[in-house]
């Protein structure tokens, strides 16, 4: 027995109490189906008892139409004990003569539910002492088929004790209401966990604005500091007769071409001194080695060329050298130097 999709799961377990009853009497409106309404009651009952919120007694009204008015069924009866505290006395004892014509059968089955009439009615732990922490219940349970899903509930209380969990989720297991393509979704509870999702703040928005109006305060002074300079800029440029205030890349790359052609003869040669003065120190900064390479070579540039008669005569003793007499005068020049020593 499906609820339409706009009554499913996800509502039923995460809307907020007002919305939550608006959508189930539409619904009701809509499809006159008081079986599914009394099951999506048992429903928010046991979300009720599970979490910290207040949903309790919710669309009571409802609740009064169907019990007084519509015709008795089978689901109806199963669970109509846990709607005693909907009614007063005298409208409780027409709910039970409408719906069992033996008082017998209500005992017996009352007693059979106490129990989790018991969990329904107790209340949870108040938001106050939960110091901003929150808590969810992450269960999981079998489907008709077999296979496995996990249910999430929000706003788990964390102090519920481990037998009023039990009994809970073992209620949940006896609606219908909930399916999906068909197969029931609650069968069989497998576990089920409470866990701490307390979200933790790491920039706050009071924190971002004023990172902003620190930045603009930097950038407005400095808008402020640029303009400055440009005013001076313009007023030297009043006094002075010269060009006017220009962008500084504009102003950097025209300098050198504008002073080079319009710059007196002197201011020229000084320039030139400067720029030859320039070389001169860069030269001398580089390597040793490269310093000594290009000294000899300017050695070897300048250097008187050998005449004719001086290479013939220098090829001359190379070739003599060679020969034993080249050899012989060696070595009586040798004999020579050392009687003189």
């Amino acid at each position: 027995m499906p609820t339409q999709q706009s009554l499913g799961q996800r509502q039923i377990f995460g809307m907020k109490r007002e919305s939550l009853q608006k959508k189930v009497q539409k619904f009701y409106s809509d499809t006159q189906n008081a079986a599914a309404v009394v099951e999506v009651a048992i429903a928010v009952m046991i979300r009720n008892s599970f979490v910290v919120g207040d949903f309790s007694l919710l669309f009571a009204e409802l609740i009064h139409e169907i019990y007084l008015h519509t015709e008795a069924t089978d689901l109806l009866r199963r669970f109509c004990p846990f709607f005693e505290n909907y009614f007063d006395h005298d409208e409780w004892k027409l709910v039970k003569a409408r719906m069992f014509k033996n008082s017998k059968d209500y005992r017996k089955l009352n007693d059979s539910l106490c129990g989790y009439k018991k969990y329904l009615q107790e209340k949870t732990t108040p938001v106050e002492k939960l110091d901003g922490q929150q808590y969810k219940l992450i269960s999981v349970f079998e489907d008709a088929n077999g296979k496995l899903h996990t249910w999430n509930l929000g706003d788990a209380d964390p102090e519920i004790a481990i037998e009023k969990a039990d009994a809970l989720l073992r209620l949940l297991t006896t609606l219908t209401i909930f399916q999906k393509a068909g197969v029931r979704r609650f069968v069989k509870v497998e576990k089920s966990d409470i866990v701490n999702c307390t979200r933790k703040t790491l920039v706050q928005k009071e924190k971002v604005h004023k990172e902003d109006e620190v930045s603009e305060q930097i950038s407005a002074d400095t808008d402020m500091v640029n303009s400055s300079d440009d005013m001076s800029m313009s007023v030297a440029n009043e006094e002075g007769n010269v060009t006017p205030p220009m962008e500084k890349e504009t102003l950097c790359g025209s300098l050198p071409k504008k002073t080079h052609e319009t710059a007196p003869s002197s201011l020229q040669n000084s320039n030139a001194t400067a720029m030859m003065t320039e070389e001169q120190n860069n030269s001398t900064s580089k390597k040793p080695s490269m310093a000594l390479s290009a000294y000899q070579k300017s050695k070897a540039v300048y250097k008187k060329p050998k005449s004719e008669k001086q290479k013939d005569r220098e090829y001359k003793e190379e070739l003599l050298k060679g020969t034993k007499y080249g050899k012989k005068n060696k070595h009586e020049a040798r004999k020579k130097k050392k009687k003189r020593k």
